[in-house]
């Protein structure tokens, strides 16, 4: 790892770097700063520093629960601090709750599956918009054991196996319900992640059409039909019933992973060095939390919403209606205000802000502040912006395809403080595959 600088909280930005640094935020961000004398406090410490022994929880200078006695929501807040606060005290307890709506999920389903009435088909879709809500303010928090493997330190790629959107494959599912796939007892082995999960149980319970999804070439047409609409129904449900028991399954071994009393993965974040620990320093952890909350840019702001309309590359003729999330749910506003409700409990470091160490903390303790405020307010205005729709988005775009522009810009306004002065005021790496994304 490359050491990096201390920083120096009380310089002024040099402006003749300014286009340096809106450029290569991750690898110049030191330029960014006039230097200033070493602090043997820094908070971003050298790449080659472990946390100090006295930092750990349960020592004299922690409380149980593992923060700073005296700054909890106050001044004087580390970066250990907010990763301590971030692990335990969002994404642990957001994960314990999924857990919980998945199992109530599963039982929905399980409902659904013997009863096969439309009470039960409802009380079940109402089950997977809880769990689906619950699972958006996750998508922002894929830190360590949610992570992908190929891009996240630690990552154990749980999140995919829960919602691989937008890996989506409805001709998969499709062909499972033909063939009955989804009762063998390799499914979840053999299987690729389209073919299960939140997503794929949107298009099972949601779904009203009888017509199958897939191109001539697979030639299905011939088995679909001779299913008939009462087989068609049945087996659907079944498979609702084996993918929610899998979601269910993959929830609570989530939770566990980050439970005080399980894997304790909040611990680890904040404790960087330790043995067990998957992350060397304390840069290497604030960074994989902001990459789990560059989600926010490049799938919230992008994937969801720029390249369907047309702003950002990716559609050929727009819109592309087609490449839109929640098609059959018609809940893509809430999944996008879901995401924005997470992104500010991981700013804040919890549901009160007032008692959690957050970024926010560590900006105003920098003499930042107003980037803190200005990031919560336009995170606010985002939200605000979700819900002014009250028909699914692909609707709003189908009658009007510039309809969701207000909604895009006021998304970015979240996006271009997260990428501008909150990046380089912290000292934070923008990841790979984000360092083009300076729209």
């Amino acid at each position: 790892m490359t050491t990096r600088p201390k920083l120096n909280p009380t310089a002024a930005l040099r402006p003749w770097l300014l286009p340096l640094c809106l450029a290569s935020v991750g690898a110049w961000g030191w330029a960014c700063q006039d230097d200033g004398p070493d602090d043997a406090d820094s908070s971003n410490g050298d790449a080659d520093d472990g946390p100090d022994d006295a930092d750990g929880p349960g020592s004299a200078t922690n409380d149980a629960s593992g923060r700073d006695d005296a700054t909890a929501g106050g001044s004087d807040v580390s970066r250990r601090d907010v990763l301590w606060s971030i692990g335990t005290g969002v994404i642990a307890p957001a994960t314990a709750e999924f857990a919980t709506q998945a199992t109530a999920l599963d039982a929905a389903v399980q409902l659904y599956a013997t009863r096969g009435s439309e009470d039960s088909r409802a009380a079940a879709r109402e089950a997977w918009r809880e769990a689906a809500h619950d699972w958006q303010q996750l998508e922002v928090m894929q830190v360590g054991p949610a992570a992908s493997s190929l891009v996240g330190t630690g990552g154990e790629d749980l999140r995919d196996a829960i919602y691989s959107w937008p890996t989506a494959d409805s001709c998969s599912i499709d062909r499972a319900v033909v063939g009955e796939d989804y009762l063998a007892d390799d499914f979840f082995v053999t299987e690729l992640v389209w073919s299960y999960g939140l997503d794929a149980l949107e298009y099972l319970l949601f779904n009203e059409s009888t017509a199958h999804t897939c191109p001539a070439q697979v030639q299905l047409d011939g088995p679909w039909a001779a299913l008939g609409t009462d087989e068609l129904a049945r087996r659907r449900a079944a498979y609702a019933g084996v993918v929610a028991g899998g979601i269910a399954a993959r929830a609570g071994e989530l939770a566990e992973r980050w439970a005080g009393d399980g894997g304790n993965f909040g611990a680890l974040l904040a404790d960087q060095g330790a043995s067990d620990s998957p992350y060397a320093n304390e840069a290497e952890a604030m960074d994989e939390v902001f990459r789990a909350i560059f989600y926010i840019s490049k799938i919230t702001k992008d994937a969801k919403l720029g390249i369907p309309i047309g702003i950002v590359a990716g559609c050929a003729a727009p819109p592309c209606i087609g490449l839109m999330e929640a098609p059959f749910s018609g809940d893509a506003a809430v999944a996008m205000r879901a995401n924005l409700e997470g992104l500010a409990l991981m700013v804040k470091g919890g549901p009160d802000a007032a008692t959690a160490d957050g970024f926010d903390d560590l900006l105003r303790q920098m003499g930042e502040g107003q980037i803190a405020d200005d990031l919560l307010a336009a995170i606010d205005v985002a939200i605000a912006a979700t819900e002014a729709y009250d028909t699914s988005l692909q609707a709003e775009v189908a009658a009007d395809p510039e309809a969701l522009g207000d909604l895009y810009a006021a998304i970015k306004g979240v996006t271009d403080i997260i990428k501008g002065p909150f990046v380089m005021a912290l000292m934070l790496t923008v990841p790979a595959d984000g360092g083009g994304d300076l729209d």
